[in-house]
């Protein structure tokens, strides 16, 4: 392969460039800061590449990439939600709900998004009107999702100490949950435990924590 070695010249001027502005203007300090002239990747493929890092399990090389994405493109939803939705995972409700605001402002008719931000107010225990305003919105937007937003709804209601509404909200939700999504099942079973419980229903909170339990083994 032949190598360009004029490109490595001015390459290599350019560092020294950098190296010594870096020595001066730092006074002294040990070690310069790196500084990146261009970013070769697209948008995209920042995204693609947050992907497979989290694939591996590498959430904070992953939290670069979807970072690095809205920086590039800003104006694309799907990079906010990438970023929203592990930011979620890792307890970062602060940045998730700034990330799932973008993402509603770019794309309002996405009910996931609606439902998600909703459950960043519930972790936070704030604007709870707003969030069931978010999850009736989810509902309407996307009816295909409804089992799931159900149990968000459910949730929210019984902060707001509508009970009886929040029971039979998450009613709805376990007997219309498709039976093979185990996961789902076993939190809004556990949801509806806890609603049981707040609205004095001991026994029936009993049957609804051991299905919870059941789902939870399964997931």
């Amino acid at each position: 392969m032949k190598i360009n070695t004029s490109y490595l010249r001015r390459t290599t001027s350019l560092l020294a460039f950098l190296f010594l502005s870096a020595l001066v203007f730092t006074n002294g300090c040990a070690l310069p800061k790196i500084i990146i002239l261009n970013d070769p990747l697209s948008a995209e493929e920042h995204a693609e590449l947050g992907r497979i890092y989290e694939s591996q399990g590498k959430e904070d090389l992953a939290l670069l990439q979807y970072r690095a994405a809205i920086r590039k493109n800003p104006q694309q939803a799907q990079g906010w939600l990438l970023l929203g939705d592990l930011a979620y995972r890792l307890g970062d409700y602060g940045e998730a709900e700034t990330a799932y605001k973008k993402a509603l402002d770019l794309q309002p008719e996405n009910g996931d998004t609606g439902n998600n931000l909703a459950w960043t107010y519930l972790m936070q225990n704030k604007r709870t009107s707003k969030a069931e305003k978010l999850v009736r919105e989810a509902i309407t937007l996307t009816p295909g999702h409804k089992p799931y937003y159900l149990d968000t709804l459910g949730v929210v209601l019984l902060r707001l100490g509508k009970i009886q509404e929040a029971v039979a909200a998450l009613k709805e939700s376990v007997t219309t949950l498709p039976e093979d999504k185990a996961g789902f099942l076993a939190e809004a079973y556990g949801h509806l435990a806890e609603a049981y419980k707040t609205a004095g229903e001991a026994v029936l909170a009993d049957e609804a924590a051991a299905l919870a339990k059941k789902y939870a083994i399964l997931r």
